[in-house]
């Protein structure tokens, strides 16, 4: 999972083989044989792009050198779709587990201290972190409308994956905790925590995107520049 963190020179979104250009090691093919990214878009749905080769038509007899290393969403048909900072994808590779290999993500470092705010309209909601820099959980993931609670089974989660590509959870603390929650602690209350009653100070990596896990409707979601506000 990759959360896009660069933005067209210009300002605003950038054309997606721009943004994800074609790297050795990379595998290019003809669809199901190629590297594949899965882009979220603002209606919390998936668009396919796969690595072109160039071929294309009736047993692949076509070639067309300017689709050779580009991102297509169909076959033999040039792609313009954009991509902006903030946006998360799917990376499939073909290359085997044991040959890993880097891929690069282009653009300009996005300037803006905070994002729009995001209405999760699902209770699941992908957002990538738009910024070359760690964001904090606390201080940095600004919410309306969330809920808080004494357990992450019933407050809202966020759900960050690793580089070991397993999730860390963290849900929205009320404050309470220990047995039957009767416990409380001021400081804690409205803090993004992954254990009860014990402070948290993880954050969301440069290039990588969170699961928002919305209890309510309308929940939106802010995510803060640490570095602009400093």
């Amino acid at each position: 999972m990759i959360g896009l963190c660069f933005e067209n020179v210009t300002g605003g979104a950038m054309g997606l083989n721009d943004a994800l250009p074609y790297k050795d090691g990379m595998t290019k093919g003809t669809g199901s044989t190629a590297d594949c990214i899965q882009v979220m878009g603002d209606d919390n749905h998936y668009k396919l792009y796969f690595l072109s080769d160039g071929h294309y038509g009736k047993n692949n007899a076509s070639y067309n050198a300017e689709l050779d290393g580009k991102w297509l969403e169909t076959a033999g048909a040039a792609c313009s779709d954009t991509v902006k900072a903030g946006q998360a994808l799917w990376y499939v590779s073909k290359a085997a587990k044991a040959t890993p290999h880097s891929i690069t993500v282009a653009g300009s470092v996005l300037a803006t201290s905070a994002t729009t705010p995001k209405e999760c309209t699902d209770t699941y909601t992908l957002i990538g972190n738009p910024y070359a820099c760690d964001v904090p959980l606390n201080g940095g993931v600004v919410t309306t409308g969330a809920k808080k609670a004494a357990a992450s089974s019933e407050a809202d989660n966020i759900q960050v994956m690793g580089t070991d590509n397993h999730y860390s959870l963290y849900f929205l603390s009320d404050g309470h905790y220990g047995k039957n929650n009767a416990s409380y602690n001021a400081e804690l209350d409205g803090k993004w925590l992954e254990t009860a009653g014990q402070a948290c100070s993880s954050t969301i990596p440069a290039g990588r995107a969170i699961w928002y896990v919305s209890r309510n409707s309308g929940t939106t979601v802010q995510l803060k520049n640490p570095v602009a506000e400093e």
